[in-house]
């Protein structure tokens, strides 16, 4: 440790305190001055150290970091934790100090936590190479969760939480202002580690997008439970967030879709996050979704029965044979329930031999796939008998109790404190049993769709917002069904265009001005006839030149008219951190007056598409009897795989605005288009 002290009062003497009574090998203190650190011969440099070690603790001002980082690359220390602040957080010195410090880095191939954090901790091989546990706390005894944390302060926090309600935390990582180790790469890592089991993590920002998708479909392969906490998530935090990190910071709600597709669970609070990892530290993994509820109070019975309707779980009723068997068991005369919630009623409370007899009852049943029990948190037979259910089954459990205790947490027997946050854990565990693994599409860029594509941009001559004809011809290419349509070029050539196409028709003006058509009157709806196109085409221009007349009108689109019995949307657009959403919802003017949608990172194949499609309105819009036919959700899906795909092949495309998507009879037609660009 370079800056180790005497002073049990400075973050030097803590940090090397920990490392001295936890480390079973090598420990070297790095002094300018004192020849011995709490008990231990020190070193004046880096340079002196008898052999090469494997990690370097830095606590020493932020103008000597760099140097010494390179010092220690110079004698093939494997790694630098950097505890000292100063760095990008403080300003255009820090940041520039902190560009140094990255540059050695990857100079060297030293790797680098922090700086600015609180340092890290590996129960499992006795490194506690961080100042959040003091020398008079006892260390933590090792477990199956690991927790990342961008943010030291509040990392340290959230730990202190975590071993109060009794997660078994293996490692702690801090990883501060991520000079080098960012989140991300710390989760790839640790999803690999045999002895890790869940992985929990709270982040600011995150960065390398694409390794923390890798690691979301490992952790899905190896059934890891991966829980993540986003702190930035209002546009007031995200400001907060990069003044703290100086980092980008993406939208919030892309975030959670990328998460839900890749299998990660996101947390809404810290006690969530705390509460999930309780409920997989111990691996156990549900049948079904069927929860048995034993209780002596009804009203807790009710509001646990309550809330797991809420979080999606069953509450069946109990077969008669089963209340038969169970009532069996109980008092004489009983006056409580056994349908489900089991009702015991206080008097079983007060009789261990009955409670223990409906208590493994309840957890043998057939038709319960997870059971909860209420209690308080106070020793007594009703408890051991808990300890010694939990201990006999491979059910999952959650016991709401009074308070956590000690009892529980020694057994790892999951506690709550709130029938909410007992079901919600449960639902979340039954989600994680029955997850399979993300589909991973493969995308292979086609080479002259691209380049037809890219003529057509072209021919816009640097227009950012590209014509709804050109638009919709890009979209042709990528196989999006659209509707029949020409250009016109005057009222005749219209006429006649009307005529070609047949049915009612639709007239649009052309211009680069105006991309929303229907504010300057550019548009014209079901138009039958020579006459009526021909009137509609004159007034819609005179209109046009009232409303807007510093539009150039590039022609009239003559469009057939496309049946709709449903509108939707479909469009793409480009996050921060990760790149092209391809979104799809409903359409037309609902879009903006129920804004919901669903969103998928590309590539995806169609059977995402499809299951994206059934998440819209509670499922409603493939199940309700007006909703998505199974042929148009096929062509529906296929849409949004060719947005994808035209994302991935055109970098140029910033934005994809395709509403509506007008469905009818099987058909599913692109009647309406925007297309904006970037230059340069």
């Amino acid at each position: 440790m370079v800056g180790a002290s005497n002073s049990p009062t400075r973050i030097g003497g803590t940090v090397f305190a920990n490392l001295l009574r936890a480390f079973p090998g090598d420990v070297h203190p790095v002094h300018p001055k004192d020849q011995v650190v709490q008990g231990r011969p020190a070193f004046r440099t880096v340079g002196e150290l008898p052999e090469p070690v494997d990690l370097a603790v830095i606590a020493v001002p932020a103008a000597a970091v760099v140097d010494v980082v390179a010092e220690c690359a110079a004698r093939g220390v494997g790694g630098a934790t950097i505890i000292t602040s100063g760095f990008a957080e403080a300003g255009p010195e820090g940041r520039a100090l902190q560009d140094r410090l990255t540059q050695v880095s990857r100079e060297t191939g030293i790797r680098v936590i922090g700086p600015n954090c609180i340092g890290y901790m590996n129960a499992h091989d006795g490194v506690m190479a961080n100042f959040m546990v003091t020398v008079d706390e006892p260390l933590p005894r090792p477990g199956p969760v690991a927790l990342v944390s961008q943010s030291g302060g509040f990392g340290s926090y959230i730990t202190n939480k975590a071993v109060l309600a009794g997660l078994r935390l293996g490692w702690f990582v801090s990883t501060g202002n991520e000079a080098d180790v960012n989140v991300t790469g710390v989760l790839r890592h640790l999803v690999e580690r045999p002895e890790v089991g869940v992985l929990l993590s709270f982040m600011e920002t995150l960065r390398d997008p694409e390794v923390f998708i890798d690691t979301a479909r490992r952790a899905a392969e190896l059934d890891k439970p991966l829980i993540l906490l986003k702190a930035g998530r209002s546009e007031e935090a995200a400001r907060a967030a990069l003044s703290h990190t100086a980092s980008i910071v993406g939208s919030a709600q892309v975030l959670d879709a990328v998460c839900r597709q890749y299998g990660v669970f996101v947390a809404s609070t810290m006690e969530e996050l705390l509460d999930l990892g309780t409920i997989f530290q111990n691996g156990r993994r549900a049948r079904g979704n069927r929860v048995i509820v034993m209780t002596s109070s009804g009203g807790a019975g009710v509001l646990l029965a309550d809330e797991a309707g809420q979080a999606g779980l069953s509450v069946p009723v109990l077969p008669e044979e089963e209340q038969q068997a169970l009532i069996a068991d109980m008092p004489v005369p009983f006056y409580g329930s056994a349908a489900n919630p089991v009702d015991t009623t206080a008097q079983t409370t007060a009789m261990p031999g009955a409670y223990r007899k409906v208590l493994f009852s309840v957890a043998r049943s057939a038709s319960a796939d997870l059971v909860s029990a209420v209690t308080w948190a106070r020793p007594g037979p009703a408890n051991d008998a808990i300890v010694e259910m939990y201990q006999s089954t491979d059910k999952p459990v959650a016991i709401l109790s009074t308070a956590w205790s000690e009892q529980f947490q020694q057994a790892g027997v999951p506690t709550y404190t709130d029938p909410r946050r007992a079901m919600i854990a449960l639902a979340a565990l039954v989600r994680q049993s029955g997850r399979r693994p993300p589909g991973s599409a493969r995308f292979t860029a086609d080479a002259e769709r691209a380049r037809a594509a890219r003529e057509l941009i072209a021919a816009a001559d640097g227009q950012t917002t590209l014509l709804e004809s050109t638009g919709k011809s890009i979209l042709a290419r990528y196989g999006v069904p659209v509707t029949r349509e020409e250009m016109a070029a005057d009222v005749d050539g219209a006429v006649a265009a009307a005529e070609r196409i047949g049915g009612p028709v639709v007239l649009k003006v052309m211009s680069y001005q105006l991309p929303h058509k229907s504010d300057a009157g550019a548009i014209r709806l079901g138009l039958h006839g020579q006459d009526a196109v021909r009137e509609a085409y004159q007034d819609m221009l005179a209109e046009v030149s009232v409303r807007a007349p510093e539009a150039v009108v590039e022609g009239v689109l003559v469009q057939r008219m496309a049946p709709a019995r449903l509108e939707l949307t479909c469009g793409m657009r480009r996050d921060p951190v990760f790149g092209p959403m391809v979104a799809v919802g409903l359409g037309g003017v609902l879009v903006e007056v129920l804004s919901e949608a669903v969103l998928l990172r590309p590539p995806f194949d169609a059977g995402t598409a499809t299951e994206a499609l059934g998440e819209l309105l509670g499922g409603r819009l493939v199940t309700g009897r007006r909703g998505l036919a199974e042929d148009e959700r096929a062509v529906t899906a296929r849409v949004m795989v060719a947005l994808g795909e035209l994302a991935l092949e055109l970098d140029e495309v910033s934005e994809v605005d395709v509403n509506p998507l007008r469905v009818a009879g099987g058909a599913v037609l692109a009647a309406d288009a925007l297309i904006v660009v970037r230059h340069g």
